[in-house]
């Protein structure tokens, strides 16, 4: 079974350099429909998620605003330990239905090339502050926020974009694992084996094909992307319904 979890790790590494997202909704449902719980797969893939944005950080250096980084993470690792806690206990079928409807409405805003007139740092720390939250609730790294609310409020360009949000996912997947383990829900050895197939997928992704592409070609990669996860999860909760 732990083979499952290598390629589950394998494919959200390739997916999460390129647009920006730790590929935890690639993660997640391919080991909870393989019989884990939604919890283990969302601590397992955390976990994956660690290593690969530790990965895609080191190889984007040259593009990320650490000072900026640090604003910006220090709000949403405090959101995600918050609601790792939360989502054991709490969690239910319509944070899928918001979850989808939110991230559909970010495949319209970017379609539409919508942004504010002026820079609103408030609204960049309130989005970043929801990716936080999501990012333990869903077991992702809260990219699917973090790029849009980089790209639409504080106007970076879309690669720096997603080199930033790599940069907020690390310390927030770790503070979401960390609590994931105290609460007794960390399966170590599917942890592990995702993030062996993580950190490949990561690495070749990061080094060697996120290079070679243009911002207007992550952009498209990133619309399209929301809106057919955003599809994926009104799909799981109506069937679940």
């Amino acid at each position: 079974m732990y083979w499952l979890a290598v390629v589950a790790g394998l494919l959200g590494g390739l997916l999460g350099p390129l647009i920006g997202v730790g590929g935890g909704v690639i993660i997640v449902p391919i080991l909870n429909i393989s019989g884990y719980s939604f919890q283990a797969a969302a601590a397992a893939s955390l976990f994956s998620i660690v290593i690969t944005a530790a990965t895609s950080i080191y190889n984007y250096r040259r593009l990320i605003d650490f000072n900026m980084l640090g604003r910006y993470a220090a709000v949403s690792l405090s959101a995600a330990a918050a609601s790792a806690f939360l989502s054991v206990k709490y969690s239910g079928t319509w944070i899928k239905l918001a979850y989808g409807i939110y991230l559909i409405a970010v495949g319209i805003v970017l379609l539409k090339n919508v942004r504010p007139r002026r820079k609103l740092p408030w609204l960049g720390y309130l989005l970043i502050l929801i990716g936080g939250l999501a990012s333990s609730l869903f077991g992702i790294g809260g990219g699917t926020i973090f790029v849009p609310a980089l790209i639409l409020v504080a106007g970076l360009d879309a690669k720096v974009a997603v080199a930033m949000s790599m940069g907020i996912i690390f310390p927030t997947s770790l503070a979401s694992t960390a609590t994931y383990a105290a609460l007794g829900v960390l399966d170590l050895p599917l942890a592990f084996s995702t993030a062996v197939g993580s950190f490949a997928g990561s690495y070749i992704s990061s080094r060697y094909i996120m290079p070679r592409i243009g911002s207007s070609s992550v952009r498209k990669l990133f619309t399209t992307y929301v809106f057919a996860v955003g599809f994926y999860y009104l799909w799981v909760y109506l069937v679940s319904t």
